[in-house]
């Protein structure tokens, strides 16, 4: 069975409904039409543009988001860079995540465990949770995790968050150190402003965090690049 967000929850823990299948293609035809919508001159920009974009001693802390209910059961046991393992779906365009994990006082935290997972093209977990049956695009691997380098940089090669009937396109990650999770949140996309601003957990956050849960977008080359600096504290 799949599952979807509720109209109304906190944040920690996840506490997820089930999805009503009789409205699942309508949700899928409404967030295309509005994906479709979408204007490029309509993008966020995030009000602190990041840590390294900023003067402040303090930068404000990344805010805390539900795992929901796809958390992998089982990460392996060997770090990864990559979450496309093979040929993608045709519609699942590659993207590259990367930043900083650093804390309040802008000072990186080293060789932070930064994990992250997310549904893949066709709108699947590679979660039991998800009854995807044969439609899982085989060359996503929907999960990874890698330890951050001396500095807290981080880097996944992954694809572009796509929306599902209930949520916007987002990226969950989290972050742990000696076994311990400092921080659970979610990377929500700058060119997905209509469907962010439809999005329950985008709207819970408030005007004040929205920006430090918004990754910003650098597109040249063979792949956009998200960056998002994790704040801990």
């Amino acid at each position: 069975m799949r599952l979807r967000y509720a109209g109304s929850m906190t944040f920690m823990p996840s506490c997820d409904v089930p999805r009503d299948p009789s409205s699942t293609r309508h949700g899928r035809r409404v967030a295309l039409r509005t994906a479709g919508a979408l204007a490029l001159g309509a993008w966020q920009v995030p009000a602190f543009a990041r840590i390294l974009a900023t003067a402040t001693a303090e930068p404000p802390p990344t805010p805390r988001m539900t795992d929901g209910p796809f958390y992998p059961v089982a990460f392996d046991r060997d770090p990864t860079t990559s979450l496309i393992v093979g040929s993608l779906l045709p519609q699942a365009r590659p993207l590259r995540l990367q930043g900083r994990v650093v804390d309040r006082a802008n000072r990186p935290i080293a060789d932070a465990r930064v994990e992250i997972w997310q549904c893949d093209a066709a709108q699947h977990y590679r979660h039991p949770s998800d009854d995807a049956g044969g439609a899982l695009d085989k060359g996503f691997a929907g999960f990874g995790w890698q330890q951050g380098d001396a500095d807290g940089r981080y880097a996944f090669e992954t694809i572009q968050p796509v929306p599902y009937p209930g949520r916007t396109p987002h990226i969950h990650i989290k972050v742990k150190r000696d076994g311990r999770t400092l921080l659970s949140s979610q990377v929500f996309m700058p060119d997905q402003d209509a469907l962010n601003r439809a999005d329950f957990l985008w709207r819970h956050l408030g005007a004040g965090q929205q920006p430090l849960a918004l990754a910003t977008l650098e597109r040249g080359g063979d792949r956009p690049v998200a960056h998002f600096d994790i704040v801990v504290g």
